[in-house]
């Protein structure tokens, strides 16, 4: 394992106009340090409390499906429609390749040096259990996957279209993306992206969360029953029969069939195409042979009807995972009455002492940990005002950000979501001299999309009596190659999905998805108190680790295995 003084970075065009660009090797990025946080705060790393990988937003998605609105595509910058959108990804017919580099890279890097892997959401791309299938068949590995799902209709795809507006490979099309974007010929790639492959799994433990796409049709309405016998039956819908109406959103989330009403081609019928409950996706977490058992769901999860949780593996930590889903709908996402209630507890039981609603201090005498936040929706898309069916108060991001503020341990936030990097601080509005200034936003890129990322994270101590903790961030590439050879194996394959996620035009990250720098390559100081740093000093004490990665800041790059 070496992690070679480099980046992947974008490179030369590849067509004549200028239009399409591959990707290449490009210097280290330098390792920045940020303190906004705690002013005047100098670096000087010592032990290592914990150790973690971030990934999000795979959106594994069924390319047969009945339920999928691709024939939308021509639609996208229609006003009104921003929330339908992405319906289509021209790398899609090489993603399930790209995610497997990607866990293999960080099986590689993980065996001894990872404490865990935690997905933050929108693992598959609507809530179907097929969908979950590949899914573990990834993170689990020894599994054999179909890129087609078991389907044999291939022909109906987008990817298959010539001359269209989908993207395909194959020398005879003259689609919009070759003619528009200048995307490549690649003869023989959607015959060598239907090959199953072996998976590998992660290898190290693993823990998920919910995100809108794991529990909502096309990651924004409720299922019906009317969807179901859609997504099951024998016919998948090529176009949108009615005129584009003004505002599909409104009428999508009661029915989510009702954009499904125009021409369709004949398929085999699937029962596994089924829309999942929530209850049915932890008991799929439950069912996993890997670890920890439930990938932190646990039985009380099923009783109560719930899927959020916390995670105390780490001497020290608590990871508290929260469902920001709305279960009326919709992309964005808010916090339930019942759910509130619970992370208040949750807080409660990893502080020692806490700020009351009235700004007094309130002792506990529990034990310090250090608590991270991981959720789907980040601070920025916790905006869902969408009445609660079951008539629960929902809050928003004002009302978290207040509660953690009052928090002193809480040091971190992780989303994903976005589809781009962001690192933010979210300071403390009344910072006081016995509690934390404040906590780091982290966003995540997804793995769906460029720049295809994943986020290595350690919580370092200082050396010193200094009173703030290190969050080192550091982005890792999977180790598929720079450029795609012409054998178009399975590497080779994820390679071309780097390639076609930088050159796609309609990214939701938008143009700026890597983020810059200091978003990515950089050390985050925060705060704390004197009582949480001899709290963790005693649950590492004789267990000190050294830091893994480049701390001259390039991104974890593993070779070719």
């Amino acid at each position: 394992m070496t992690f070679p003084d480099h980046t992947i970075r974008p490179g030369a065009a590849l067509d004549a106009d200028g239009r399409y660009r591959g990707l290449e090797r490009g210097p280290a990025e330098t390792r920045s340090t940020r303190s906004e946080l705690a002013p005047g705060a100098t670096l000087d790393p010592g032990a290592t409390v914990a150790r973690f990988v971030q990934l999000t937003d795979f959106q594994i998605a069924d390319p047969v499906s009945p339920g999928r609105l691709t024939f939308l595509h021509g639609l996208a910058g229609r006003p009104g429609w921003e929330f339908m959108f992405p319906a289509y990804r021209p790398q899609e017919p090489v993603a399930l390749q790209a995610f497997e580099a990607t866990i293999r890279t960080l099986r590689e890097l993980g065996t001894g040096t990872i404490d865990f892997v935690v997905t933050t959401g929108d693992n598959i791309d609507s809530a179907q259990s097929n969908e979950l299938s590949a899914l573990f068949a990834l993170l689990d590995g020894d599994t054999v996957l179909d890129p087609n799902f078991g389907a044999t209709e291939t022909k109906t795809l987008p990817a298959y279209a010539v001359s269209a507006e989908f993207y395909n490979p194959e020398p005879e099309s003259r689609d919009v993306y070759k003619r528009e974007h200048g995307f490549p010929d690649v003869p023989g790639l959607l015959a060598a992206a239907a090959r199953p492959f072996r998976t590998r799994g992660l290898g190290v433990p693993w823990l998920a969360c919910f995100g809108n796409h794991d529990c909502l049709v096309q990651g924004r309405a409720p299922v019906t029953p009317e969807y179901q016998a859609l997504v099951t039956g024998d016919s998948a819908p090529r176009a949108l029969g009615i005129e584009p109406p003004a505002d599909p959103m409104r009428r999508y989330l009661p029915d989510p069939t009702v954009l499904s009403q125009g021409p369709a081609v004949p398929i085999a019928a699937r029962a596994d195409r089924r829309v999942i409950s929530p209850a049915e996706y932890v008991r799929a977490h439950l069912d996993s042979p890997t670890e920890p058992r439930g990938h932190g769901f646990t039985e009380q999860n099923l009783i109560e009807g719930t899927t959020y949780y916390s995670y105390d593996a780490v001497p020290g930590v608590r990871m508290i995972v929260l469902d920001s889903t709305h279960p009326a709908g919709h992309v964005t996402g808010s916090i339930g009455a019942r759910q509130w209630d619970w992370l208040v507890s949750q807080l409660i039981a990893a502080h020692s002492s806490y700020r009351g609603e009235d700004g007094a201090i309130v002792r506990t005498g529990n034990r310090d940990r250090v608590v991270i936040i991981a959720s789907h929706h980040g601070l920025g898309m916790l905006t869902n005002t969408t009445p609660d069916p079951d008539g629960e108060t929902r809050y928003l991001a004002a009302d978290l950000e207040a509660l953690l503020h009052r928090f002193g341990n809480v040091v971190l936030w992780i989303a994903g979501h976005e589809h781009r990097n962001e690192v933010t601080p979210r300071h403390r509005p009344d910072p006081q001299e016995d509690h934390a200034g404040g906590f780091w936003h982290v966003l995540t890129s997804g793995l769906c999309e460029w720049p295809c990322q994943t986020r290595l994270m350690e919580l370092v101590l200082p050396q010193q009596d200094s009173n703030h903790l290190i969050i080192r961030s550091t982005m890792i590439d999977h180790s598929a190659p720079e450029r795609p050879g012409p054998a178009l194996e399975l590497l080779d394959l994820a390679s071309l999905h780097r390639e076609l996620s930088f050159n796609e035009p309609t990214r939701v990250g938008g143009p700026h998805s890597a983020g810059t720098p200091a978003d990515r390559t950089v050390d985050l100081i925060v705060p704390v108190s004197p009582a949480l740093l001899t709290s963790l000093r005693g649950a590492i004490a004789g267990s000190e680790r050294p830091s893994t990665g480049d701390h001259d800041g390039n991104a974890v790059v593993l070779g070719p295995k």
